[in-house]
């Protein structure tokens, strides 16, 4: 998968506080597509012996360097809580035992390979990260005071020993609960925090909206991306170590709210009590995206809710390392249900290498 670089006239540039802001069009006077995917194989969750392995369902996954697949196994999951395939799909091993000695796992949370084919494993059932190598072996165990461990959180291990943490936070004045995204140290200790929304509780909520609130996030080896639609369409672009490189807008088309998605939303709350399903209401519009990943090139790839050309595609705006609008493809939303977890890390269910 590749794509030329483009550094279109309608794009501007501008300065908003000593940080450079990339100001990018709608659309490109592009007809070709940037590029386009073929199905090469599937794992098959329903073969006898990834079943006896226990993996009927799949938590993310990622790829090394060698082109190996490693699909990560739910929290609750029996046995190993990774299995390693060939780059052509064989299984090969698993490993990561649930437990808690050495180079055990007890609560898993988001993984992702380094640039040195190397898996860090957060446990927030035990305040560690055990780091595996390809083969499955653990070679080194950290020890981290200050894990997040209630709802909604999460630890990543970025290339250069910080944190990058999902936790929730009460403000004390008011009692409001929060999600926040923070960079941490090697410690945990909050180094910056780069978002922050408001968690809707529906019991002492008056209203509850939906699709809920999009705040997402993702990384590359070198770079942090967040984006939260209390900033319309903007992506901000962070170092590892907290600085601003840059923000990425873009004009976007404002997509209604569709009596197809009001319907899916009443018939899975079908069943939920009567106080909260007179809470629900849709705005009139969906947000700008609503997820995005990058790839090791630090190409940027975002999801909106403008529809593809079948009923599952839906519209992905690209971004070269710079932030310039590329184009868009059309792809079939692998994550696209209305009450996934709050601000989790979605890029854990897509991957893009070369």
């Amino acid at each position: 998968m590749s794509f030329c670089a483009r550094s279109p006239s309608a794009v501007e540039k501008i300065m908003e506080g000593g940080t450079e802001v990339v100001i990018n069009p709608y659309d490109l006077d592009r007809k070709e597509p940037l590029f386009s995917l073929e199905e090469e194989f599937v794992i098959d969750l329903e073969e006898e012996r990834l079943a006896l392995l226990g993996l009927t369902d799949i938590w993310g996954f990622d790829v090394d360097s060698e082109g190996s697949i490693y699909l990560f196994k739910p929290p609750w999951s029996k046995g190993d809580r990774i299995i390693k395939f060939s780059q052509n799909g064989v299984f090969l091993f698993s490993f990561a035992p649930p437990g808690q000695g050495p180079g055990e796992i007890q609560r898993p949370s988001y993984q992702k390979m380094n640039s040195r084919d190397l898996l860090p494993v957060p446990d927030l059932g035990q305040s560690k990260i055990v780091i595996f190598d390809k083969g499955g072996k653990a070679v080194e165990e950290i020890r981290v005071e200050g894990f997040p461990g209630s709802m909604g959180s999460s630890v990543f291990q970025l290339e250069n020993g910080h944190y990058l943490t999902r936790r929730t936070w009460v403000d004390p004045s008011s009692g409001t609960l929060y999600l926040a995204l923070c960079l941490c140290g090697p410690d945990l200790k909050e180094i910056k925090e780069l978002d922050r929304f408001e968690i809707v509780q529906p019991i002492q909520a008056d209203k509850v909206r939906f699709p809920m609130h999009v705040s997402v996030c993702c990384s590359s080896y070198d770079r942090v991306f967040v984006g939260d639609e209390d900033n319309g369409y903007e992506i901000q672009v962070y170092d590892l170590d907290g600085n601003i490189i840059r923000k990425i807008r873009k004009k976007y088309a404002s997509i209604k709210v569709d009596d197809t998605y009001k319907k899916e939303i009443e018939d899975k709350l079908k069943d939920s009590p009567d106080e909260l399903k007179n809470k629900m209401y849709f705005p009139d519009y969906y947000p700008p995206f609503s997820y995005l990943f990058a790839d090791d090139k630090n190409n940027l790839y975002v999801k909106t809710f403008e529809k593809g050309d079948s009923l599952k595609d839906r519209r992905f705006d690209v971004f070269n390392s710079e932030g310039i609008f590329q184009g868009t493809v059309n792809l079939e939303a692998h994550v696209d249900d209305p009450f996934f977890t709050l601000g989790a890390p979605i890029d854990s269910w897509v991957m893009a290498k070369k």
